[in-house]
């Protein structure tokens, strides 16, 4: 486990996440980066409002197999229907990829922590809050929304 490899790659979802300022608010600006074996074989984002998700946009991107490649992403990946889009954790169980690593718990009590719960249960592992403090600065107003709920 690096986690230096992992802050980089984690600032490079964050350089993608916000391709999507002010195209997908009110949902949260974020990126995706996929790696098998130290290289780069996908990237993502979430581009606009209604749009699939970064995680749905890198595996859509993808030219190689993500068998046992490692997801990166500033936000929780989804797991609801609640939206116009399909969940992207059924996305990534389903092409098996082994690691996720998370910056920030999604504060949407429809996710909040069920995401990850669901990626642990399907045999992933889960590595959540790196780079916690800017992944919340990046989607200041998005994690403000749910303070009250």
């Amino acid at each position: 486990m690096d986690a230096n490899r992992d802050k980089n790659y984690i600032l490079r979802c964050f350089e993608l996440a916000v391709k999507g300022k002010g195209k997908v608010e009110p949902n949260p600006m974020v990126g995706c980066v996929i790696v098998k074996d130290n290289m780069i074989l996908s990237e993502g984002y979430h581009e606009f409002f209604g749009g699939p998700h970064a995680e749905a946009n890198a595996i859509n991107n993808a030219k190689e197999n993500l068998e046992g490649a490692t997801l990166y992403c500033n936000l929780e990946p989804c797991c609801h229907t609640n939206k116009k889009t399909p969940p992207c954790v059924p996305l990534i169980i389903k092409n098996k990829i082994k690691k996720v690593v998370i910056s920030s718990i999604d504060p949407n009590p429809l996710v909040n922590g069920k995401g990850i719960e669901e990626l642990r249960q399907a045999g992933i592992e889960v590595i959540v809050g790196v780079l916690d403090d800017k992944s919340k600065k990046l989607n200041k107003k998005y994690f403000e929304s749910f303070k009250n709920v």
